[in-house]
């Protein structure tokens, strides 16, 4: 929970507290650290195929960049930094779900929707103030103005930037629908008032955003929740997520209100026809930009640098650790090996949805409702691979939510009256 605490307040800090400060970019990496030493030293340790899968990747990844540094004159920090991106977050997919037993799941899913009512409120004063406010800085120190005039401010929340922000909202949302989805007396709160404030917070802040990725997860969650209604065809889950449905008008009218330039500017960025083939240039980048954008080498540039691996103007590039990237597409471009991670990338998406399914069915009081909606809003991050580029921050936010879906099949038998985590070797 701490990691996750950093994840969330590491923007603030760059951006309102110490400016430009990269390295704050690593902050979760303390507790993780800390955290994994903790489960070496306990033997809390989920040793499925799921581990060995991160370690025989590891190992690959390591052999590659070191055939990088003798082949390629690759330099020693700049392959330490791509490692630590692709290798260092992978534990949290086999170690986070054996902390995710009942109580601790409801305690994350409950402190979780919480932080969905000051979010929405910074977001909305975000929408509101102008360029060049204090509250609207990023990690660079500028604003995430768009929009024909550049007067519409993207919200970013408590991130240093907007990626991360709708990451975190397609994440919210689906943590509500999930709420939605468990009877009363599963849920983490009990009480209905509290909940459906939650739930107006986690839409106000996708509809008050000013960005078409934050509308397009919280889109997708949504539909996870639809899915798992329908895989179901439990009557009861459907007049819940119909529930749900009902306020979403209703809030989609008061981000109107709450920020009228932003509500207006995103709805215009989903419409007209440049606009829309520019949503669909940028996927067709993204999932298939590796096969065509540049030729294939062997090695490539170096692995995860975070820009094109066959690009020769990256080594002159430097250390990057911002998000100010000059080049948005996949690292993996013109290498046979990133090629393969591409694959293996659409291949755990499959399983994630596979496994959230699953979840739908495990035996009685540990159904995980939330399982669909949250594979739903990740994927899409999955696949595309932002989670190298920046995987400081992306990685963490979309391995939590794969961590919550395996710790309901990991506990799926466990008392329903938990106890706290037993700290055995056999687990």
């Amino acid at each position: 929970m701490a990691a996750w605490i950093c994840v969330l307040m590491q923007g603030a800090l760059r951006k309102w507290v110490f400016p430009g400060a990269s390295i704050l970019y690593l902050i979760q990496d303390v507790p993780l650290l800390a955290a994994y030493f903790y489960a070496a030293w306990k033997g809390l340790l989920w040793t499925g195929k799921l581990a060995w899968g991160c370690v025989i990747l590891t190992i690959a990844l390591s052999i590659e960049g070191m055939l990088q540094i003798i082949f390629v004159s690759l330099s020693l920090r700049t392959a330490v930094l791509g490692l630590h991106h692709y290798v260092f977050y992978l534990p949290i997919l086999f170690l986070a779900p054996v902390c995710y037993n009942l109580k601790h799941r409801q305690t994350f899913i409950r402190w979780n929707m919480l932080i969905a009512v000051p979010m929405a409120i910074i977001a909305a004063v975000q929408s509101r103030s102008p360029r060049g406010a204090w509250i609207n800085r990023t990690s660079a120190g500028d604003d995430t103005a768009f929009g024909l005039a550049g007067d519409t401010v993207r919200a970013t929340g408590t991130f240093n930037f907007t990626m991360f922000y709708s990451i975190w909202c397609g994440v919210a949302v689906a943590l509500v629908v999930g709420e939605w989805l468990l009877p009363p007396e599963r849920r983490a709160f009990k009480s209905r008032i509290v909940l459906l404030v939650c739930t107006l917070s986690a839409v106000l802040a996708n509809m008050v955003s000013g960005s078409r990725t934050a509308i397009m997860l919280a889109f997708l969650g949504f539909l996870g929740g639809f899915a798992a209604v329908v895989y179901t065809r439990n009557v009861r889950l459907i007049s819940r997520f119909s529930a749900i449905l009902l306020l979403v008008p209703v809030v989609a009218v008061a981000g109107y209100f709450a920020a009228p330039a932003s509500f207006q500017a995103v709805v215009d960025r989903f419409s007209g026809e440049e606009n829309q083939q520019s949503i669909l240039t940028r996927i067709d980048h993204a999932i298939f930009g590796f096969t065509y954008a540049a030729s294939y080498s062997v090695l490539g540039m170096g692995v995860g640098y975070g820009i094109p691996a066959a690009n020769p103007a990256a080594e002159s590039q430097g250390l990057i650790l911002s998000e100010n990237e000059p080049i948005r597409l996949l690292q993996e471009m013109g290498t046979y090996t990133g090629s393969a991670l591409v694959a293996l990338r659409y291949i755990a998406c499959l399983l994630m949805m596979l496994v959230a399914f699953k979840c739908l069915s495990l035996p009685r009081g540990h159904s995980f409702p939330h399982a669909l909606p949250l594979a739903f809003s990740a994927a899409p991050t999955l696949l595309f691979g932002e989670l190298v580029r920046s995987a400081p921050m992306l990685s963490t936010q979309i391995y939590y939510s794969i961590a919550l879906i395996l710790g309901a099949v990991l506990f799926q038998r466990e008392p329903l009256a938990a106890g706290p985590l037993q700290e055995s070797k056999t687990r």
